[in-house]
């Protein structure tokens, strides 16, 4: 047998098959027992009308009479044992199979979060290191047509390797525009972005260590995909603690890591079973940020457990899921990578309908 073959639902198939050949069997003996029955009905029969003669005949009739009620009484015994058995064996496949399954469910979200974490990790410290960029300093030292250009063409270059961004904000300190990445694509150049929460987060930082942040939303700035920015102060000198000059935004685009990791571990899963499975990451306040489910996009999941989650890294629960459909679901929150933590959650969703 191959190893593959050992499986919860291997196990279920073999215990079925199990009690359909003892049925079977029992079935058979139960003829033959039933025509033992009527040969032993006609041996007496045979015997009471051939009189004196007959009598020995009559006591052998009587004995297999009781040989057959005897055979009947032990089949019927091992019938009701042996359904017993597997009754609690179906049962403990199934109980484990749900374990394993639920555990397992619970890793993929764990390895989907975990990808969020390192990846966004790096975005928090790209924004840090291109916001020391000398190019960024001198053309908010000396705002020239020509500072800017130059400060827009480097910001393009920084774009022409990291494809993961759509574009590279530079700011003043009044939230205006002053240049970008890609001004060919985005026309954000004189944009009024003072009250964007990355622009504000970013303010509110007192050295070039920090860094601020605005989570998924459709922006303005890239003709209204769904981004993240992470922002932080350009300072003079581009020293961590010089005076603040402006604010550099990195606008990441969230479906190419998002939408790819709930879909790709939705296929992982999909492999493993003819269930229909979702995969989604939420914030903690169970609104879903991305989804394999399209239609989950941006609405707030309405789960029984979602409360009884806080304060555990890792699991599993059976309860209604969207749509009131019954789910196996397991779920990890945000572990963080080195000092960066998102705090959100993913979510590996099996409908058991």
């Amino acid at each position: 047998m191959d190893r593959e073959d050992f499986t919860p639902e291997r196990i279920a198939q073999l215990a079925r098959s199990i009690n359909q050949r003892l049925g079977e069997s029992i079935g058979a003996i139960e003829e033959v027992n039933d025509d033992i029955h009527v040969l032993s009905i006609n041996a007496k029969i045979q015997a009471a009308r051939a009189g004196v003669a007959g009598a020995g005949f009559a006591v052998v009739a009587d004995a297999i009479r009781q040989l057959v009620s005897r055979t009947q009484g032990i089949t019927s015994n091992l019938q009701g044992q042996v359904e017993k058995t597997l009754d609690d064996l179906m049962s403990m496949n199934e109980t484990l199979s749900h374990r394993v399954r639920g555990q397992r469910l619970a890793q993929v979200a764990s390895t989907a979060i975990d990808i969020v974490d390192r990846n966004l990790y790096e975005r928090s410290c790209d924004v840090r290191w291109w916001a020391t960029e000398d190019a960024l300093v001198r053309a908010l030292t000396h705002r020239t047509p020509q500072n800017l250009r130059q400060a827009s063409r480097r910001l393009g270059v920084i774009l022409d390797s990291y494809t993961v961004y759509l574009d590279i904000i530079l700011c003043d300190l009044e939230g205006r525009v002053q240049a970008n990445g890609r001004p060919d694509r985005w026309g954000s150049t004189g944009m009024d972005v003072k009250n964007s929460e990355w622009f504000l987060s970013a303010r509110k930082t007192t050295s070039g260590t920090q860094f601020g942040f605005e989570g998924v939303h459709e922006s303005s700035l890239v003709g209204g995909k769904p981004v993240l920015i992470y922002s932080c102060m350009v300072r003079r000198g581009g020293e961590a603690e010089g005076d603040p000059m402006g604010v550099l935004g990195i606008v990441f685009d969230w479906e190419a890591l998002g939408t790819v990791v709930a879909d790709r571990a939705m296929a992982t899963l999909a492999t493993e079973t003819n269930r229909a499975v979702t995969v989604l990451l939420s914030y903690s306040d169970a609104t879903v940020i991305a989804s394999s489910d399209r239609s989950l996009r941006n609405t707030q999941l309405n789960l029984p457990e979602w409360d009884t989650l806080e304060g555990r890294k890792m699991g599993f629960f059976d309860g209604p899921g969207p749509g009131g459909k019954p789910m196996l679901s397991g779920f990890a929150v945000s572990a963080g990578f080195e000092t960066y933590r998102t705090g959100w959650y993913a979510l590996a969703m099996e409908d058991r309908s």
